[in-house]
């Protein structure tokens, strides 16, 4: 993202710049290698949702915090049939998830999208986008025709690379279903990563920050919570290619997905943590090399 954002404007004079990884600048943002949540690092082709997270590292809420519909009674003398039960009182849980991108003039197609999904009707959707040209940034659309996603916040430039930015979206109550994509356009060749996630059993965005952290502290912006919710945190570095990074959240959240390779490209990690009871959190992140960071942070009910 360096070399993009220090030439976009140089970059349609000049033309197309062939990179090898001796040639990188070392001013460029956005490049890195694998996170440290044991190695979970994409490809250009994107990250594949398979491989399933550990329920027990996320804090699950308790079966206590959802209690019956009161307005429906149950009869003592018959079994509880779970179907019956108000899927609205189940408390909000990680579902589908994948990220994607492309690298720094690599002649890319012009639009991207996320690795094929298994979603769920009614499910939450939160999807995140960084790319090189700031002034590119448009929509998202998915393969299942949910339309208009909302923007929360606005696009924001990358206190480094102003040219260059990242953006939030969320679409509550999502047709769903297999092979479920998440798609947005982009220059041919912009360096650009989505990442999506869907929160199950989710019918609202309750409270979402960003923080754009230049002290290296990585501490993101506070979000609150009336219930039990899902809360979805998304790291966009400013780490230059010349070594290796790391990004690890704390406090019960779990990398799920993320491309800190080295390299030209948008570098992004995203981690989820479940919480049982009402209360206002955030989330630090610990990088290596100690780098600025926008930090965005969604709740989901």
């Amino acid at each position: 993202m360096g070399l993009l954002a220090l030439c976009m404007g140089p970059l349609l004079a000049c033309g197309p710049t062939e990179l090898t990884d001796a040639g990188l600048d070392a001013g460029t943002p956005h490049d890195a290698a694998a996170v440290s949540d044991g190695g979970r690092s994409g490809t250009d082709t994107g990250l594949d949702a398979s491989s399933p997270i550990d329920a027990n590292r996320l804090d699950a809420p308790s079966d206590a915090a959802h209690p019956l519909d009161a307005a429906q009674p149950l009869d003592a003398a018959q079994p509880i049939d779970a179907a019956m039960l108000d899927a609205h009182h189940a408390a909000p849980t990680l579902g589908a998830h994948g990220l994607s991108f492309y690298r720094f003039n690599a002649s890319s197609p012009t639009s991207i999208s996320t690795p094929a999904m298994s979603t769920h009707d009614g499910s939450t959707l939160v999807v995140s986008i960084g790319r090189g040209d700031i002034s590119a940034f448009a929509l998202p659309t998915d393969s299942f025709g949910n339309t208009p996603y909302a923007q929360r916040d606005t696009t924001h430039a990358y206190h480094y690379w102003p040219t260059s930015g990242t953006a939030l979206y969320t679409f509550v109550g999502a047709h769903g279903g297999a092979n479920f994509r998440v798609t947005t356009t982009t220059p041919s060749a912009d360096e650009i990563t989505i990442a999506a996630v869907e929160v199950l059993g989710g019918t609202s965005v309750v409270s979402s920050s960003w923080n754009d952290d230049t002290s290296g502290a990585g501490v993101s912006g506070n979000v609150t919570t009336t219930g039990p919710a899902t809360l979805v945190a998304f790291w966009w570095g400013e780490a230059d290619g010349s070594m290796t990074n790391t990004a690890t959240p704390d406090g019960g959240f779990v990398v799920v997905d993320s491309v800190l390779e080295m390299g030209s490209l948008v570098q992004c990690a995203v981690a989820v943590r479940s919480v049982a009871v009402a209360g206002t959190y955030h989330v630090t992140w610990t990088a290596t090399p100690s780098q600025a960071a926008q930090l965005w942070l969604v709740a989901v009910q």
